[in-house]
């Protein structure tokens, strides 16, 4: 078995419960030491889901060029359930990894005797030591997630995570993996050459008057819209991305369904077709999330706004 390493970066599977409410405590080499196959384990943090920030998710994506330097087999990466879409986003949007690059957690404490975690943790050492060519997954409950389509489904379930629309990429289990379809590699952007400021994502609501739109965009490089359907907004939340167009702000449409789906269909004052003719760029495939987290990145390498839409269109082309 090639030489997989465990970053942690906290989460349930690091967690214990108190009568408070559960808290991290368990460090990387603790869980490592539960499955067979890591080379070695280390943390980068010990933090719940929802406390990753950008700067953290860089260290990440240091760290792993810093071990692919020093020849290891594959990088297993722990987290909190919360942040692992935009964590396993982030990876694969900075760099095209010559190994396997797997991002687990837990639903269940990793104290507990019923924790997933573990399991979570065997399946995603199998996947990292597969030496598949890939981009980096997210493995849970079995199935493996490609990390531009997996999106997290349930607060509370243990089979918290799917790709609607597109579904898994596999099934792990015993140590062996059954692939259903292993898509084409994806473009890397490389790193940011600033701190990220993450941009907004506003959220489209029946009867909203784009107050909300206005302030969050006002002097901002670009927001992303979680709009409704196709891609649609109401009337006054239209008007509201027209006049940050027009002040030089990038709007990026993404849509509150689930399999991030959007198309210029609609062309009624606020309807998709429409706000794409005023300027604005849809973003079919990228959930609301993962174009937060493509844009940020764009915005910190001092990308304009045709800088942007081009780092958008790499990504749904």
């Amino acid at each position: 078995m090639s030489d997989v390493r465990l970053i942690g970066l906290g989460g349930t599977i690091s967690m214990r419960d108190t009568a408070a409410g559960a808290v991290p405590f368990a460090a990387a080499t603790v869980l490592a030491s539960r499955v067979d196959g890591f080379g070695g384990a280390e943390d980068l943090a010990l933090v719940g889901g929802s406390e990753v920030d950008f700067a953290l998710m860089e260290r990440l994506a240091v760290r792993i060029g810093e071990l692919v330097t020093e020849g290891v087999g594959g990088v297993v990466v722990t987290t909190g359930t919360d942040s692992i879409e935009e964590v396993s986003a982030w990876l694969a949007y900075r760099q095209r990894w010559p190994v396997p690059v797997v991002v687990t957690g837990s639903m269940v404490t990793g104290e507990r005797p019923d924790s997933d975690g573990t399991a979570n943790l065997a399946d995603a050492v199998a996947v990292a030591a597969s030496g598949v060519h890939i981009d980096p997954v997210v493995v849970f409950a079995g199935r493996i997630f490609a990390a531009r389509e997996v999106l997290k489904v349930s607060g509370v379930a243990r089979d918290a995570f799917d790709a609607p629309g597109r579904g898994a990429l596999g099934i792990v289990g015993g140590g062996h993996i059954d692939w259903y379809r292993t898509p084409p590699r994806g473009p890397a952007h490389g790193a940011p050459n600033a701190p990220v400021h993450p941009v907004p994502v506003v959220l489209a609501g029946l009867g909203d008057d784009g107050a909300v739109l206005a302030f969050a965009g006002a002097g901002r490089p670009a927001v992303v819209v979680a709009a409704n359907g196709a891609g649609n907004l109401p009337p006054g939340q239209a008007a509201a991305a027209q006049r940050l167009i027009a002040d030089g702000t990038h709007i990026v449409v993404t849509t509150r369904a689930p399999d991030a789906r959007v198309a210029p269909r609609y062309g009624y004052p606020g309807g998709v077709a429409t706000l794409a003719a005023g300027g604005a760029q849809l973003a079919p495939g990228l959930t609301p999330h993962r174009a937060r987290v493509l844009v940020s990145l764009g915005v910190a390498q001092g990308r304009d706004q045709q800088g942007l839409r081009a780092l958008v269109d790499s990504e749904i082309a």
